[in-house]
């Protein structure tokens, strides 16, 4: 993909998400794209363009539908906040998504013996593209301070707030963070033939705590995401994988 004009939609679920994106990778030129605000930058042969989505699995997907078709982008990217489900992780540690687990079409019985449909890879999953991110991260976390971990991410419209859910989904799935709408941005960017990529940090430990943790920690959080993001698309980091 050198010498060539690469081009990168960002699935942004809320507002406080898509104001932080927009500020922090300098996004200008916002407008409104079918209801929804959009902002664009283009530099070093990336084109970026976030959209505001919506919360939830249908805004999202609908939003990176309405990116793929007017865009035609490489890269689909989803971002934003998650809950930990790892002891091992930390308030703004960011996670990148090796695999998607839509976990709230499943019963508790059937979280280990998840269908493929409901299962969505990255380009995290070549070994290749891990290559890239570990050096990446360990880049990030010498000049730049935060933590990037790759792993699973277990994504349903369901609040993962109890020490029960957060455990069964860490074991039967392997996953290590959890939200709403990683899926839906996964699987539509799939279902077209998009690599994709999720960036989200984590702003609780997805128990009884979390919606005051949440409250707390995620503009912060977001803060400290989206320089690690800006980084990755305009440095030359993208063009690697």
């Amino acid at each position: 993909m050198l010498n060539s004009l690469i081009k990168v939609g960002i699935i942004c679920p809320c507002k406080e998400e898509y104001q932080s994106c927009k500020k922090i990778l300098k996004l200008h030129d916002e407008t409104e794209l079918a209801g929804r605000i959009i902002s664009s930058r283009r530099e070093k042969d990336v084109e970026v363009i976030a959209i505001q989505a919506g919360a939830g699995k249908i805004h999202c997907a609908s939003a990176t539908q309405l990116i793929i078709d007017k865009f035609q982008p490489d890269f689909i990217f989803d971002v934003g906040a998650a809950g930990s489900l790892s002891y091992k992780l930390s308030i703004n540690d960011i996670i990148c998504a090796e695999h998607s687990f839509e976990y709230d079409v499943c019963t508790s019985e059937e979280l280990t013996k998840m269908p493929d449909d409901f299962k969505t890879s990255t380009v995290c999953n070549k070994v290749s593209s891990q290559e890239v991110l570990k050096e990446f991260s360990n880049w990030v976390e010498i000049n730049m301070g935060p933590v990037i971990k790759i792993g699973n991410i277990a994504s349903g419209e369901k609040d993962v707030n109890s020490k029960e859910l957060r455990r069964k989904l860490h074991e039967k799935l392997n996953a290590i963070a959890c939200n709403w709408e990683t899926s839906s941005v996964l699987k539509t960017a799939q279902l077209n033939g998009i690599k994709s990529f999720s960036f989200r940090v984590i702003t609780d430990n997805a128990d009884e705590d979390m919606n005051d943790d949440y409250d707390a920690n995620n503009i912060k959080a977001l803060e400290i995401m989206f320089p690690v993001l800006n980084e990755f698309l305009f440095e030359g980091w993208l063009i690697k994988v």
